[in-house]
């Protein structure tokens, strides 16, 4: 005996009316995803950008605070007071700079950061000899370029990760 077919059921036992509500459910909850997925990125870029935006203000500071400590001799009263402020502004920029890293794969600064600290607290830095140094020395301009580089690396490391 022949089965009887019924015209209204159009793809696995689900009729045309079924089919719409589905496939208004399916593009909703594809849409939702996409736009969580982009949401979820951008939040993520803004995070690094805003990382990195305090890391470069922290680096300005670094050398506006390398500039003042290496201008003045070692025997000025607030010598020690500059040297730890910046010890502990360095190590700040690690942290920092390790997050990133950490975080983000392409953020490969790691050098750069160390060649700054060599730069700022190597020889002569709490030195009882240190003379004070002219704008133009040798070792403020490594300073500066130092940091010129790590600032580069940065960008450059945000861009791979978002650009």
């Amino acid at each position: 005996m022949p089965t009887a077919v019924n015209p209204d059921v159009i793809f696995l036992g689900l009729t045309a009316k079924d089919l719409l509500i589905a496939g208004g459910w399916f593009f909703t909850i594809v849409g939702w995803l996409v736009s969580n997925a982009q949401a979820n990125s951008r939040e993520k870029r803004k995070e690094a950008r805003t990382e990195i935006d305090a890391c470069i203000k922290l680096l300005a500071e670094l050398v506006l605070k390398s500039r003042i400590y290496f201008g003045a001799a070692a025997s000025d009263a607030l010598s020690k007071s500059r040297a730890a402020e910046i010890r502990f502004e360095l190590q700040r920029l690690i942290a920092r700079v390790e997050r990133l890293e950490n975080k983000h794969a392409q953020f490969d600064v790691t050098g750069a950061c160390g060649e700054l600290m060599d730069a700022i607290s190597g020889d002569p830095f709490e030195s009882a000899d240190r003379e004070a140094l002219t704008a133009d020395s040798d070792l403020l301009l490594k300073i500066e370029l130092d940091t010129l580089v790590l600032i580069n690396q940065l960008e450059d490391g945000f861009i791979k990760a978002f650009g």
